[in-house]
């Protein structure tokens, strides 16, 4: 137009800032000197808004601010732009105040505050400006009640919700698409999913946020099996929906499925982002499984899925607790940014497998790359200390986290430095620790003092302990076992069998033991004295040459650890049909290369008798075997653990 000398007028301008504010700042600004040297400064309310919406467009709020300044009589419009600019912006504060002097007020500049505060995590306060909008008898729209539904989401709050689609009813608002998903996401999130399901099956099938909607708010309350009817009547799907019912198959410990609907969505050539990795990652990590972890991380390379501290965090958190802290150190290395959950992640995970020294030397290096440690980094760090025995370096990490960085100890900080002190032989000082913690100690606090006086063989603590436990959780079993086997290693077995007698009693029944192993894809669990597995026979023959190899090494089980009021026979007996010796037999049975380790994932603290085998075990068969017990790894290599048996 310029090119052909056709004469331009200041309204032309308008145009052209607005296409400006979806461009760069420096062709804006260029095209407003344009404006400047044809027309001056100028008074025109339609050129000042449109400048105010380009420059708030572009995030430069102060030149925003000073097209504001340069209208003598500004209308609504502008009074409103300026008050978006600085909601975009993220200065609600600021855009409060403008708008506490705005002369006149309508639905639009109502709905940009309401939408900034709720956009911002504030949402009581959004909520309040919606309120504020009925008593100034300004009419919401649809815009404005997605608005308030989704602060209402955030707050969980269902009467306010339900109070919010009665203001629907009684004005006949509009149910637009956006306003039902809006209404379904309110009434899922706030656990009413009757009420959601109605707004949706009013409104909902052919729209597919409204189908992704659902299907979250079923998968997040544990309703996979009708998330997953609706996923499979929806004719389109998206990345969302798929996201959605891995999360909830994840969220549930199904990851088969969850695995399957991740191939069906690359069936149909959708391409995974980091929120389908990260899940399906945090799913194997807790599983331990391995294979279908490498699988995903060989995925992720193949799609060029781009590695962020979210996902790079995620795949070493899934090769630490899948027992490959090697793998877990190479991801991290490789991370080209790393914050303090990446650097608290592979902390933690050296601490678990025993590395400790290992683990305090990455906090170190992560102090001197500038990056300050938070809470959940020392209870990495003090983690690391107790399960490789360092009481000293415990001892002045847990001072230094108090007066160097000014962390007061939560009660995972003292739980962690009494399991050290009292593990490590302290008992006295862990009891003075429990006794001057500022909060009550909990269950997990006074079940590791316990196991401690346990190992140490300190009755009267012990029975202090059990005391305190049996307080807080009279129906659980762990303070009678403890102390049952307190008394049996003490040879107070009266004291023994009259902690059986209660036990049966009162109807409390031990834990049942339960190990895991993951053969050619599949997780095949195992209970003590397990006789359901289609292939028992064979895994009887099994033990059967394990126990004969067992003795023949030297072996000799220690069955007065057992409690229960058998004969020898039976009592050596209950020792070698542990759930982890199953699971193990199992495992040399169908692993045929001998170079892969066996991984084995327990629910209980691995006992001493069982540690003591798998050793020799590991050292017969000549094998690797990588047990994950209720606290720990325990790598056991040619006759020796990584755990250096303190444990």
């Amino acid at each position: 137009m310029r090119r052909e000398g056709v004469e331009m007028d200041a309204h032309t301008f308008c145009f052209v800032f607005r296409a400006c504010g979806l461009s760069s700042a420096g062709e804006s600004q260029a095209v407003h000197g344009n404006f400047l040297r044809a027309f001056g400064e100028g008074d025109d309310p339609l050129v000042g808004n449109s400048l105010i919406h380009m420059y708030s467009e572009l995030g430069l709020i102060e030149l925003s601010k000073k097209a504001f300044e340069g209208i003598n009589h500004k209308d609504v419009i502008s009074w409103t732009t300026i008050v978006g600019g600085y909601v975009k912006s993220g200065r609600l504060n600021e855009a409060q105040n403008l708008f506490d002097e705005m002369p006149v007020r309508n639905v639009v500049s109502w709905t940009s505050l309401m939408t900034g505060y709720s956009q911002a995590g504030r949402p009581a306060e959004a909520v309040r400006t919606f309120k504020a909008m009925l008593s100034a008898n300004v009419m919401p729209d649809s815009v404005a009640i997605v608005s308030a539904l989704s602060a209402c989401s955030q707050l969980k709050d269902l009467e306010l919700g339900r109070w919010i689609h009665a203001v629907v009813d009684d004005h006949n608002i509009r149910l637009t698409r956006n306003l039902s998903v809006a209404m379904i996401d309110m009434y899922s999130k706030c656990g009413d999913l009757p009420s959601a399901r109605r707004v949706f099956d009013s409104t909902g099938w052919l729209n597919l946020s409204a189908c992704n909607a659902m299907i979250d708010g079923y998968c997040k309350l544990g309703h996979v099996e009708l998330a997953r009817a609706i996923f499979d009547e929806m004719g389109d799907r998206d990345l969302i929906s798929f996201n959605s019912m891995i999360g909830g198959y994840v969220q549930n410990s199904d990851v088969r499925d969850a695995l399957a609907v991740f191939s069906e969505l690359r069936a149909m050539g959708l391409k995974p982002d980091n929120v389908t990795m990260v899940t399906l990652l945090a799913a194997c990590a807790s599983l331990g499984a391995l294979q279908q972890g490498r699988a995903l991380h060989a995925h992720v390379l193949v799609c060029s899925i781009r590695v962020d501290l979210h996902l790079g965090t995620s795949l070493l958190d899934m090769y630490a607790k899948c027992g490959r802290i090697e793998d877990a150190r190479l991801v991290f290395e490789k991370m080209p940014e790393k914050d303090v959950l990446a650097w608290t992640a592979i902390i933690s995970g050296l601490s678990v497998h025993g590395q400790g020294r290992a683990a305090l030397e990455y906090f170190s290096d992560m102090q001197k790359q500038g990056i300050r440690p938070n809470g959940v980094a020392y209870i990495g760090v003090l983690t690391a200390c107790s399960h490789s025995g360092l009481v000293e370096d415990g001892r002045w990490h847990f001072e230094e986290m108090r007066s160097l960085f000014r962390i007061e100890p939560e009660i995972e900080h003292y739980g962690c430095m009494i399991d050290l002190l009292s593990r490590g032989g302290y008992l006295r000082e862990a009891e003075e620790l429990i006794q001057a913690m500022p909060m009550e100690p909990n269950a997990v606090i006074w079940s590791s003092f316990l196991a401690a006086c346990r190992f140490h063989g300190d009755v009267r603590l012990a029975e202090k302990a059990a005391g305190r436990l049996l307080l807080l959780e009279p129906h659980e079993d762990a303070a009678y076992v403890q102390l049952c086997n307190v008394y049996a290693s003490s040879g107070m077995s009266a004291s023994s069998s009259e902690i059986r007698r209660v036990m049966e009693e009162r109807g409390i029944k031990k834990t049942a033991g339960c190990s895991s192993v993951v053969v050619n894809g599949e997780i095949h669990e195992f209970i003590a004295g397990d006789r359901s597995h289609p292939e028992i026979s064979d895994i009887r023959e099994m033990m059967s040459e394990m126990a004969r190899r067992l003795r023949e090494a030297g072996y000799l089980p220690d069955t007065w650890r057992v409690t229960i009021d058998v004969d020898e026979e039976e009592k050596e007996e209950s020792l070698l049909v542990h759930s982890e010796r199953i699971a193990i037999a199992f495992g040399l049975m169908k692993s045929g290369a001998a170079h892969l380790p066996i991984q084995i994932l327990k629910n209980l603290r691995t006992c001493e008798d069982c540690h003591h085998a798998i050793k020799l075990i590991s050292k017969i068969w000549n094998r690797t075997i990588i047990v994950r017990d209720r606290s720990r790894f325990h790598h056991f290599t040619d006759g020796q653990c990584s755990c250096g048996d303190f444990w």
